[in-house]
């Protein structure tokens, strides 16, 4: 009897848990963390997170040979993937530019120089 009632207990316990979950919604055709990101002059890639309830692209807002994006386009809530070289000079910057139907907007990564 006494395993019945902890299981009665426990059952109860599942199903009030996930009637309370409740999947997030953005109600915004784009959205940015920053809008500048500040890197260090050494190689590596750090991630942009998008936030979006359609479909978007990304492209670069010059070509450069130091840096690179893992994607180019995405749908709903995401993240690309920002790839940068080493930098033996001055600082440098480049636009990361995010469009979702009308809506545009832009993040620019600034890399440190040595």
């Amino acid at each position: 009897m006494k395993y019945i009632f902890i299981s009665l207990i426990m059952g109860m316990m599942l199903i009030s848990a996930n009637s309370c979950q409740k999947t997030a919604e953005f109600e915004n055709p784009l959205g940015l963390l920053t809008e500048t990101t500040q890197l260090s002059a050494e190689a590596g890639h750090t991630p942009i997170l998008v936030y979006s309830n359609t479909q978007w692209t990304v492209s670069l807002t010059e070509n450069v040979d130091w840096a690179g994006i893992d994607r180019l386009e995405g749908e709903g809530m995401g993240q690309v993937k920002f790839y940068y070289a080493e930098n033996y000079g001055p600082e440098r910057r480049v636009g990361v530019a995010f469009e979702a139907g009308e809506v545009r907007d832009t993040v620019y990564m600034v890399q440190a120089g040595k």
